[in-house]
């Protein structure tokens, strides 16, 4: 009976601040990049070193020299789940990233759209060749 309840309120989105928050203290912490792929091609080693680190709806990128500032809003309604980058100080500054994402464990899985188009939110975790698709995969640092 509860179940039925919880999942006619999450249909309703009447739960989804609880999840979004729940979610955002689960991506809490400090990734480290294992794999990138854009557009096609394989950039694992051109991106070697990059962190990604997650504060309740706050990143940071540190890349080399670089370092990419701004928030993210998560949407877990949806199937994959969706995330909205929005950055506010680096080589994105001023564009929001519509993306996807899934946790398992210590992997996060990203996969973003590079031009900040919306309406190309990527639906499935690649990045061909045809699209301006970011595939990163990130392990947690310990």
């Amino acid at each position: 009976m509860i179940r039925a309840i919880l999942l006619g309120l999450s249909l309703l989105g009447l739960t989804g601040a609880d999840d979004e928050s729940n979610e955002q203290k689960a991506l809490a912490g400090t990734w480290l990049l294992e794999s990138a792929t854009l557009a096609g091609r394989d950039h694992t080693e051109d991106f070697a070193g990059m962190k990604l680190i997650l504060k309740v709806d706050k990143y940071t990128v540190e890349f080399g020299k670089n370092t990419d500032k701004g928030t993210f809003t998560l949407n877990t309604a949806k199937s994959p789940r969706q995330i909205s980058i929005k950055s506010a100080e680096g080589p994105f500054k001023g564009k929001t990233l519509p993306g996807i994402y899934e946790l398992k464990g210590d992997r996060l899985r990203l996969c973003v759209e590079a031009d900040g188009k919306a309406e190309l939110r990527p639906l499935k975790f690649e990045a061909p060749d045809s699209t301006r698709n970011m595939l990163l995969d990130f392990r947690r640092a310990k």
